[in-house]
């Protein structure tokens, strides 16, 4: 059980990808994407495009879901469920979001907690987690659903919006939110593909819920930059595209402890260590170019 293949390879698919290939697994995935396709054909990965899902899911005896829902849920279990009866498949990963959870008003969540989504894109989130669990349940596939709090790493990350000036301080009383990096996200998809047949709901996040002010401004600090000046959230939240303000209306802290007993530790247990390390990643880089 040997070969996984990747339905969706997004922007965590690099460090994915190279984590499962040196763990020994033959790795197969899809994607239209010009750039991914280069850098993941050198890793070793087999590609294929979007509309050669179904080829991707017969080779293979394992699979991850990055692909998101839309409005009518799941698109991989609602146009491939002949496809996963008919292939060798024993054990989903489905990749959704702390999302689906919506807003607690800042009060902690876990994985048994009342889901609250509110925007459509939430409910979508929802409808798609039922969707694989049914096909798992319908033909006994193990499931395992990892809901992901705000993605961070290499190429998507604080340090690059500082230097390239791209950023906006702003302010919301008591407003929390978590983060995960991409490489906490890759061992731990690796251990889940690598170890025994797991199912289940589990918390892809990190242990420490901050707010957007606190993280800035350590971000700030390492780098030695002065911290400009924050704006009120009830200053500006009028002029917010919509995508925007969902992130600052849904406020909770994710509880991980789960996660933490069945995978272990985080390799960046807050955003204190994953900023450090991509600044000193990014220190690095300018002295080997000078």
């Amino acid at each position: 059980m040997n070969n996984i293949s990747i339905l969706g390879l997004g922007n965590i698919s690099y460090e994915l990808c190279l984590s499962l290939i040196k763990q020994g697994f033959n790795v197969f995935g899809t994607t239209d994407n010009t750039y991914r396709k280069k850098i993941l054909k050198k890793l070793g990965v087999k590609i294929f495009n979007r509309n050669q899902l179904n080829n991707c899911i017969q080779i293979a005896d394992k699979i991850i879901i990055t692909i998101p829902p839309d409005i009518n849920g799941c698109p991989v279990a609602r146009n491939y469920e002949e496809e996963i009866l008919n292939s060798n498949v024993k054990w989903i990963g489905y990749l959704s979001s702390t999302s689906v959870y919506g807003n607690y008003n800042g009060e902690e969540v876990n994985e048994n907690s009342k889901l609250r989504p509110k925007a459509l894109v939430e409910k979508y989130r929802v409808q798609g987690e039922r969707d694989i669990q049914e096909i798992g349940n319908k033909y006994s596939i193990a499931v395992e659903i990892f809901r992901l709090s705000g993605i961070y790493g290499n190429n998507k990350n604080i340090i690059k919006q500082i230097l390239s000036k791209n950023i906006k301080l702003i302010y919301k009383k008591g407003h929390y939110f978590n983060r995960i990096h991409e490489k906490d996200i890759a061992r731990v998809l690796c251990l889940a593909c690598s170890n025994k047949i797991n199912s289940g709901i589990i918390n892809l996040s990190d242990s420490l819920p901050a707010s957007q002010l606190e993280i800035i401004s350590y971000a700030f600090n390492i780098m030695n930059i002065r911290i400009p000046k924050y704006i009120d959230y009830s200053a500006i939240s009028k002029d917010m595209s919509p995508s925007i303000r969902r992130f600052w209306e849904n406020n909770r802290r994710v509880n991980n402890l789960l996660l933490k007993k069945k995978y272990g530790d985080l390799l960046y247990p807050t955003y204190k260590d994953g900023i450090k390390s991509l600044y000193q990643d990014y220190i690095l880089q300018s002295s080997n170019k000078d």
